[in-house]
C-alpha cells in the first residue's frame, strides 16, 4: 500500500487550511513602489552615506580593539587610522541637500544637518582636524599619542552625533 501525503493531508483538511494561511500572508499587498530617477539617486546617496559611516565605524572599532589589546602601533591600527584619514575629507559630500529625513527614506541624519549648515560644517572641520592629528600620531608610530588622539577623535564623533544624528 502506497502512502500519498497530498491525499492524506487533503483528507484531513490540512491543505485547505494551509492554502488559506498562505493566501493571507501576502496576497493583496501592494507591489513595491517604483522610484523615479531622482528618488533612486537620493536613496542611493543615503545608502552610500550609511555604508561609508559603517566603514568608518569599523575602522575606528579596529583601532579601539588594537588599543585594548595593547597594540597601538600594529599594522591593523595604522591601516585603520589611515582609512579614517582618507574618509574624513570626503564627509561633507555625503550630505547633499535633499538627502535628509524629509525624503522618507531611512536615515540617521537629523534635519539639523541642513537647517544649521554652519554648525554642521564646523563639526566636520573639527573632526577633520582631530583626524589629521590622529593620522600624524600613526605616521610617527607613537603609541601614546595614538591612544590620546583616539579619545579626542571619539569625543569629536560623539559631539557631532549628539547634535546631528538620530539616536539608535
Amino acid at each position: 500500500m502506497k502512502f500519498d501525503l497530498i491525499k492524506s493531508a487533503a483528507g484531513r483538511g490540512i491543505l485547505p487550511a494551509l492554502a488559506l494561511m498562505l493566501a493571507s500572508c501576502g496576497g493583496g499587498s501592494e507591489p513595491p513602489r517604483v522610484l523615479s530617477e531622482e528618488e533612486q539617486a537620493i536613496k542611493d546617496q543615503i545608502e552610500a552615506r550609511r555604508a561609508n559611516f559603517h566603514d568608518l565605524g569599523a575602522a575606528f572599532k579596529a583601532v579601539g580593539d588594537e588599543l585594548r589589546a595593547g597594540r597601538p602601533t600594529s599594522p591593523t591600527s595604522i591601516f585603520s587610522i589611515q582609512a579614517i584619514r582618507s574618509y574624513a575629507p570626503q564627509m561633507a559630500s555625503w550630505f547633499p541637500e535633499g538627502s535628509g529625513p524629509e525624503t522618507g527614506f531611512e536615515t540617521d541624519s537629523l534635519s539639523a544637518v541642513w537647517e544649521d549648515e554652519d554648525a554642521f560644517a564646523q563639526s566636520l572641520q573639527d573632526f577633520q582636524a582631530t583626524v589629521v592629528d590622529f593620522s600624524a600620531s600613526a605616521v610617527a608610530n607613537d603609541g601614546d599619542a595614538i591612544r590620546a588622539q583616539f579619545r579626542v577623535v571619539g569625543e569629536s564623533c560623539e559631539s557631532c552625533h549628539e547634535r546631528f544624528r538620530a539616536e539608535e
